[in-house]
């Protein structure tokens, strides 16, 4: 689970992010550190082995969850790996997060694969389909994130 370096971020991490006294970057770090630890809650209350949940547990639109990840890892010195793995899982981990209704169509799909409902063969393969999807953005979220490096394009 992606939660352990948003938990360390949400003791006082970004703390150590500021490159100087500039209020305004101390407020952009201060909302973007809000906005991961909030999805650092959220992530250490869902069943890790659930593959796609409902964009609606996030508790910030998901591209906001995004840039903020975003913008304290090129804040993040390389030689804090623990914090930029946690924020690396988090950002890759957030593609798992689909559309309320992509995510019943795969959770009732799952259930008929498992036997657990009488869900039909066509439900599972629109499942399937919607399950790749998942795993190939996740491929590219951590493909994306791979480049991102401290102090780009800031």
């Amino acid at each position: 689970m992606p939660t352990q370096g948003l938990s360390l971020l949400a003791a006082g991490g970004a703390i150590g992010l500021l490159g100087g006294n500039d209020i305004g970057v101390f407020g952009m770090l201060a909302l973007a550190t809000r906005v991961v630890t909030d999805y650092g809650k959220v992530l250490a209350s869902v069943r890790p082995d659930v593959y796609a949940l409902p964009e609606s547990l996030l508790p910030h639109p998901k591209e906001s969850i995004r840039q903020a990840l975003r913008s304290l890892l090129k804040r993040m010195p390389l030689d804090q790996l623990e914090l930029r793995e946690g924020l690396v899982r988090g950002y890759v981990y957030l593609t798992q997060f689909i559309p309320d209704a992509d995510a019943a169509i795969i959770a009732a799909g799952q259930a008929g694969l498992t036997g657990m409902s009488d869900a039909d063969d066509g439900l599972a393969s629109q499942a399937n389909r919607l399950i790749n999807a998942v795993k190939a953005d996740m491929e590219r979220a951590l493909e994306e994130v791979r480049e991102l490096r401290p102090y780009d394009d800031l």
